[in-house]
């Protein structure tokens, strides 16, 4: 996968012109947000967005990244003009964030603004809350940070111990659908999962209804990821991103690509837009810190 980004961006680069308006500098994760469920989208859409935008007259050039904390310290020292952060590492460093970003925003993937999780299990079980997961297997997609928070948090106030200290085994999977399925075939008692991997499962197979229930819900929306610009980065950049973003399904190429992208969409964050997740994050690391 490096191999053939890093080609792309050779060609991409060697292709475009010498004389531009603008160049803008973009950074992403190679996991933990939603673009990592889509391994084609993220050559669909970097391509895109960069031939959009030398359209405008400017130049975009997409990095990947595998350590957020290099991602953030790029943003910091002015390599990057705009990255994407998972929600976790966002509100657990808004602070020196705020010092140094600007002009918030998110990605939906067809779902709304925000995304709902659930906790499930099995139809004959007799527990109903996160308060008998004592000594129980549990599903979860690896590197899940949304899920593994709510999951951590009921445990940190019911038992006041980390979730790994009471399940019997924490199962990690590759495959969202996997961890359905786990609980469907008796290979975990619960499972956590997003809303919108349960409704895809549902509609391909309405049967497993049968054998597996929603437990308990996340009362809180909570965003995968975060997108934020650096207080650098010149303000052409910021409006062609948002011009870009926000009128993507307008946009001509959009439909050459929608059907890879599944409906993915642009949307500003706005500081109230935030205001429950940093009260619902704050909580949960005072908790971490006090019982891990």
């Amino acid at each position: 996968m490096k191999k053939i980004i890093l080609i792309i961006l050779l060609i991409i680069t060697l292709s475009q012109a010498e004389n531009y308006k603008y160049e803008a500098t973009c950074g992403f994760l190679y996991q933990g947000t939603l673009l990592t469920k889509f391994k084609e989208s993220r050559i669909a859409l970097k391509s895109w967005v960069e031939e959009l935008i030398k359209k405008n007259g400017g130049k975009a050039t997409v990095n990947f990244y595998e350590d957020e904390r290099k991602l953030f310290k790029d943003l910091k020292k002015n390599k990057l003009d705009m990255v994407v952060l998972t929600a976790p590492y966002f509100f657990k460093n808004k602070e020196d964030i705020y010092k140094h970003a600007k002009d918030f925003w998110s990605l939906d993937f067809g779902s709304g603004k925000y995304i709902y999780y659930y906790l499930i299990g099995k139809n004959d079980t007799e527990y109903r809350s996160f308060k008998n997961l004592k000594n129980k297997t549990l599903s979860i997609q690896v590197n899940d940070g949304i899920g593994k928070v709510w999951l951590d948090k009921n445990i940190y106030e019911i038992n006041k111990v980390k979730a790994e200290k009471i399940l019997k085994k924490l199962k990690y999977e590759e495959k969202e659908s996997s961890v359905v399925l786990n609980v469907y075939f008796d290979k975990s008692d619960y499972a956590i999962i997003n809303k919108r991997v349960w409704d895809d499962m549902l509609a391909l197979n309405p049967s497993i209804v049968k054998k597996v229930k929603i437990i308990e819900k996340t009362d809180i929306g909570q965003l995968n990821s975060i997108g934020l610009f650096s207080k650098n980065t010149k303000q052409i950049i910021v409006d062609s991103v948002f011009k870009i973003g926000l009128g993507m399904k307008e946009d001509e190429g959009y439909k050459n690509v929608i059907d890879i992208l599944e409906n993915i969409s642009m949307y500003k964050l706005e500081k109230t837009d935030l205001d429950d997740l940093i009260k619902y994050y704050d909580e949960y690391f005072k908790l971490e810190e006090k019982y891990n």
